[in-house]
């Protein structure tokens, strides 16, 4: 049985990203939450505790509990269904990404940048490229506008293949376009919401000035055989997607 529709996939294929609602069941949520209050240091019942502490990752996504809320949940069959059958490892997991509110903030937008690129904080080695295939973020509570939602730059994933088959994969310095993308889009939803994005997708994480503690889980899936065609810049963007396709 297909989890995605043909509107689903279309809609991805247009914008580079769609979002699939209520896409976890609450026992999977729950049990990801548990893993994930115990180690943070604030306490879950106290929303004083919350306040200022910033945008902290915790790098706990192998634990089963977490693993589970992408593979064992309809998840990664769904990520199969758009880039193919058997084509995708199976042995990543996700990380925490938890954006603490800061109400007496000023939201600002953010600016985009694609993943695997050298900042001197992300660990990517200088000169290096660590690229994937297929981005998932999957929400774990109620995400208002404002309140540190994943933001996505719509159709970027387009401007950015084309940019690609003139320019090396390795040269786009910390990630960051060197042109305007415009205006980036929020997205809002619920626990169990799941937004899936393109590699080359501008992406970030926006400012939470709610009351709230934003907390994400962010996967990255890759082909199998990635490392033999990451350098490639087919003028057919989806030649690797076989289910887009």
């Amino acid at each position: 049985m297909a989890h995605l529709t043909k509107v689903d996939k279309d809609y991805f294929k247009e914008h580079g990203y769609v979002v699939i609602r209520d896409a976890l069941n609450p026992q999977v949520i729950d049990a990801a939450l548990e893993v994930i209050w115990n180690n943070v240091e604030a306490d879950r019942n106290n929303p004083a505790s919350w306040i200022d502490k910033g945008y902290q990752a915790f790098d706990i996504g192998g634990t089963d509990a977490l693993k589970r809320t992408i593979y064992a949940e309809p998840v990664f069959a769904m990520a199969e269904e758009m880039v193919g059958k058997g084509t995708l490892h199976t042995d990543g997991g996700v990380t925490p990404h938890i954006s603490f509110p800061s109400p007496n903030s000023e939201w600002h937008p953010p600016t985009g940048h694609l993943d695997g690129y050298y900042t001197p904080s992300n660990g990517v080695p200088k000169g290096g490229v660590s690229v994937f295939t297929l981005g998932v973020t999957i929400y774990l509570g109620r995400v208002e506008s404002k309140g540190g939602g994943f933001m996505v730059w719509p159709e970027s994933h387009k401007i950015f293949a084309e940019y690609f088959r003139h320019h090396d994969i390795d040269s786009l310095e910390g990630g960051v376009a060197p042109f305007d993308l415009g205006a980036g889009m929020e997205v809002t939803g619920g626990p169990g919401d799941v937004c899936f994005w393109h590699n080359q997708l501008s992406h970030t994480a926006s400012t939470n000035i709610s009351r709230d503690v934003r907390i994400a889980l962010i996967g990255r899936v890759s082909r199998k055989d990635l490392e033999q065609i990451k350098y490639e810049t087919p003028r057919d963007m989806w030649k690797y997607w076989d289910g887009i396709n």
